[in-house]
């Protein structure tokens, strides 16, 4: 019995439909059309690079963007106070049209299209630009005793500097300093002014005492500047125990090497009006030959003549030294103008004695030494130095 035509296709479209294929039938000839399979999912990417660490970034560094499966729609960088930066993209990432704000945070938002299905898709990064390097500056300092100079047990660290170090940088020099010696205790230091900070032992050092001072202030910051080639080094050797005591009432002075007394010499101190300084001083150089003027003190008249065998005991121009004029009033009256006066044979003896760094101390005076004296270092409390 024949099948309606109507009927049969209908039962064909189903079957074949069911089987994933259409069959197109008509002119004689058939078809087989296979159905489409579904597109693999696409998905875009946007990455964004910091380079080096992202809480230092160099204000001219480029960030890396690189995007795939999309194009980039647009990028936005902007500070956290709401400033937004121009810049460009390039191969290479995004760059500034000019240098980043120093100390700065800032966030990248990159808007991209593409993959598939298409979408579109943002994504972000914060960094924070460098500290703004500070300009740098080189300040000359000195040490004394000079390197590898011999010394007596008075001697203390002198360091000054070329350029004021300010009241709120001080305490951070002094941790830049580095002694060492055989000491127990440590270095005292003082500030005598902006630019010169002395150290010494609380006792007087030891004999044959090796000290070393290590000054080393590269990286320091003062008055807005970075310390760079700010270094120095100093070595000193105590190679005696020296100790003279100079007496403006007996009109003595007793010298000993140790604890042992070696010698007694007649002096002369200061008259009344020009008193010579009292205090523990230390000897701080030896002339041959001191041309003198009492001039530079503000009285012209009184002498101009050349002095011999002088040892500095003060930077304020108190001396002892060979005096042949009033060889009488040694030993029975004060009679200089400030000075230390002593025989010619005494003074040429004690002036081939003594070292720098040997110490002198003078009592009976009226004039005590002071930090104007350059010899403040022996007579102002320990109290007054602090460590390192």
């Amino acid at each position: 019995m024949p099948v309606p035509r109507r009927g049969w296709r209908r039962h064909q479209r189903i079957l074949l439909g069911s089987l994933g294929a259409v069959v197109l039938l008509g002119g004689g000839m058939t078809g087989v059309v296979l159905a489409s399979k579904p597109q693999p999912l696409v998905v875009p990417q946007a990455v964004i690079s910091i380079p080096g660490q992202a809480t230092a970034v160099a204000p001219s560094a480029t960030i890396g963007l690189a995007l795939k499966h999309a194009h980039l729609v647009r990028v936005v960088v902007s500070t956290s106070g709401g400033v937004d930066l121009a810049g460009r993209v390039s191969s290479l990432g995004w760059q500034a049209d000019q240098p980043m704000p120093w100390e700065t945070t800032i966030t990248m938002t990159v808007t991209a299209r593409g993959g598939s299905p298409r979408k579109t898709i943002a994504q972000s990064a914060t960094w924070t630009t460098a500290v703004q390097p500070l300009p740098t500056e080189s300040i000359g300092l000195t040490i004394s005793p000079s390197d590898g100079e011999q010394v007596g047990m008075g001697a203390a660290w002198v360091i000054q500097f070329s350029k004021p170090i300010p009241a709120a940088d001080q305490q951070a020099v002094l941790q830049h300093l580095t002694t060492q010696e055989s000491l127990p205790d440590p270095v005292g230091w003082h500030w005598w002014s902006p630019t010169e900070v002395d150290g010494r032992p609380q006792q007087f050092w030891p004999m044959s005492e090796q000290a070393s001072l290590t000054v080393n202030l590269d990286g320091l910051v003062i008055n807005g500047y970075r310390l760079v080639g700010t270094t120095a080094t100093g070595h000193f050797t105590v190679v005696n125990q020296h100790l003279t005591k100079v007496s403006a009432v007996t009109h003595q002075e007793q010298i000993y090497n140790g604890t042992q007394l070696i010698n007694t010499f007649p002096v002369s101190l200061g008259r009344p009006g020009f008193p010579t300084i009292s205090g523990t001083l230390v000897v701080l150089s030896k002339t041959p030959v001191v041309f003198m003027n009492s001039a530079t003190i503000g009285y012209p008249g009184l002498y101009a003549q050349n002095v011999y065998e002088d040892v500095a005991i003060s930077t304020d121009g108190y001396y002892m030294h060979s005096a042949n004029w009033d060889i009488y009033d040694h030993g029975v009256a004060n009679v200089s103008h400030g000075c230390v006066e002593q025989n010619p044979n005494d003074a040429t003896w004690f002036y081939n004695w003594s070292v720098p760094g040997d110490v002198v101390e003078i009592t009976g005076t009226t004039l005590q030494a002071s930090e104007a004296d350059g010899e403040g270092d022996w007579n102002i409390p320990w109290s007054a130095f602090q460590t390192a």
